[in-house]
């Protein structure tokens, strides 16, 4: 039986979704307000994102193992390149609501 002082599995994960959207949303303000100042190009942010992504995630395999190595360094690449790919499918099966969204958002502006 659940302890009913302990949060449930859904108000724990509800606290999590909140703040990771908190902080995405702070992070996505401070890279657009950037790239709008220096006039970086689309194509340009996005390749210096995921620049900073992979070296990231390299960082934190080397911080987070006791002994780092590079075939360790390349499974977790490997481990990288899957969850990016993850993601991008499940982004995929939201395209038709995002464009819509956008759409609007223009109609909206005009």
């Amino acid at each position: 039986m659940s302890d009913p002082n302990q949060p449930s599995e859904d108000a724990e994960f509800e606290a999590f979704a909140e703040e990771y959207e908190e902080h995405r949303s702070a992070l996505f303000e401070i890279v657009s307000d950037y790239a709008d100042e220096q006039e970086l190009d689309d194509g340009l942010l996005v390749a210096l994102l995921l620049d900073l992504a992979v070296t990231a995630r390299m960082i934190s395999y080397a911080d987070g193992t006791e002994k780092p190595s590079a075939t360790g360094l390349k499974l977790e690449l490997d481990r990288f390149l899957k969850d990016a790919g993850d993601h991008v499918r499940e982004v995929k099966q939201g395209a038709e609501e995002f464009i819509a969204d956008i759409k609007q958002a223009r109609e909206e502006e005009n």
